[in-house]
C-alpha cells in the first residue's frame, strides 16, 4: 500500500489570510507525509494536526477563538482503524489538544475526557501549561464583545447563533492517513465557534460525529457542529464505505455532504478508504485542504 495523507483547515467562505492558511496546511501535510514514510498512520495524523494547531491562522490550538467569557477551550479527537479512540472536550491551558486526545486513547480505559478533568489529565501526564490566546484573537474577541455585550444574558447564551450566522468563518482542522501496511487513522481539532458559549459541545471531540475510523476508512469533518452531531456524520460516511461494495472515498464524502444539505447545513469532509482512495467534498466556497498520494 502506498502511504497517503490528506489534511484540511476548515470549510468556509473566502476571507483574509487564505494564502497563509494554505501555506500552513501544505506544510503540515508534507511533514505528516514524511512521518508516514517511516511510521504508522496514527503517528502521521498526530504530527500533522499538531502542526495545524500551531498555526495562528486556523481555529485550533494557538489559533483558537476566545469563548464568550474570554477563555479558550478546545476539543480534539483521534481514532485508529482498530476502533481505538481518544478525545478531549473543553480542554484548557495546553498547546496541542490532539496529543492529549491520543494519550487518552493510549494510556486510559476511557474514550473522552472533558473540562477540568481533561486539563488536569494533560498536566499530570507532563503536557506543559500553555496559554493559547493570541493578541489578534483577543482583539477580535474585544471587538465582538463591544457590540455583543448589549444583548441579554439569555440571548448571549442560547441565541448566539442569531448573531454569528453569516458573519464569521470557521477553521476546524483535521487529517486522515493510510500507511504502507494499510493502517488508517483520522483526527480532528478545533477551538470551537467564534464567541463559543462555555459548555457548548460541537462535533470535533465526539467519536462518530467529527471523527471516525474503521478498517473500511477514516473521516474528519468540519462545519456546522450541531448538525454534524445529530447526523453522526463521520460514522455515516464510513458506513457508506462499509455497505457499498464499490463505494470509494470520493463517493462517501459526497454522500456525507448530501446529508448536510438535507439539513441546510454547511461543512466539509475528508476521507480515505481501505483501498487508499482519497475523497473530499464541501458545500461552502472553499475547503482549505491539501493531500499527498
Amino acid at each position: 500500500m502506498k502511504p497517503k495523507i490528506i489534511v484540511h483547515g476548515g470549510a468556509r467562505n473566502l476571507g483574509n489570510k487564505e494564502t497563509e492558511r494554505i501555506k500552513d496546511i501544505i506544510n503540515a501535510c508534507e511533514i505528516g507525509y514524511q512521518v508516514l514514510l517511516d511510521k504508522n498512520a496514527v503517528e502521521a495524523v498526530e504530527i500533522a494536526v499538531r502542526h495545524l494547531e500551531a498555526s495562528a491562522y486556523l481555529n485550533a490550538g494557538v489559533g483558537s477563538y476566545l469563548q464568550l467569557d474570554g477563555r479558550v477551550r478546545m476539543d480534539a479527537s483521534i481514532m485508529k482503524d482498530d476502533l481505538s479512540a481518544g478525545a478531549v472536550i473543553g480542554i484548557e491551558d495546553v498547546e496541542h489538544p490532539i496529543s492529549v486526545a491520543r494519550r487518552v486513547m493510549d494510556m486510559t480505559q476511557h474514550v473522552i475526557l472533558s473540562g477540568p478533568l481533561a486539563t488536569d489529565f494533560a498536566h499530570s501526564e507532563g503536557f506543559p501549561r500553555f496559554d493559547p490566546r493570541t493578541r489578534p484573537k483577543i482583539d477580535l474577541w474585544m471587538e465582538i464583545m463591544e457590540e455583543f455585550h448589549q444583548k441579554t444574558t439569555y440571548e448571549q447564551i442560547f441565541h448566539v447563533d442569531r448573531y454569528l450566522t453569516g458573519r464569521f468563518k470557521l477553521g476546524t482542522v483535521g487529517c486522515v492517513a493510510i500507511d504502507n501496511n494499510g493502517g488508517i487513522a483520522a483526527g480532528t481539532s478545533t477551538g470551537g465557534l467564534k464567541l463559543n458559549v462555555p459548555g457548548r459541545v460541537g462535533d470535533s471531540g465526539i467519536i462518530g460525529a467529527g471523527t471516525y475510523c474503521s478498517k473500511f476508512g477514516g473521516v474528519s469533518c468540519t462545519g456546522y457542529g450541531e448538525k454534524i452531531l445529530v447526523l453522526s456524520l463521520a460514522r455515516q460516511v464510513v458506513n457508506y464505505l462499509q455497505q457499498g461494495k464499490s463505494a470509494k472515498a470520493m463517493d462517501a464524502a459526497e454522500y456525507g455532504i448530501k446529508e448536510l444539505n438535507s439539513l441546510d447545513a454547511y461543512g466539509g469532509i475528508i476521507c480515505i478508504d481501505k483501498e487508499g482512495n482519497l475523497g473530499y467534498s464541501y458545500n461552502t466556497e472553499i475547503l482549505t485542504m491539501h493531500y499527498i498520494e
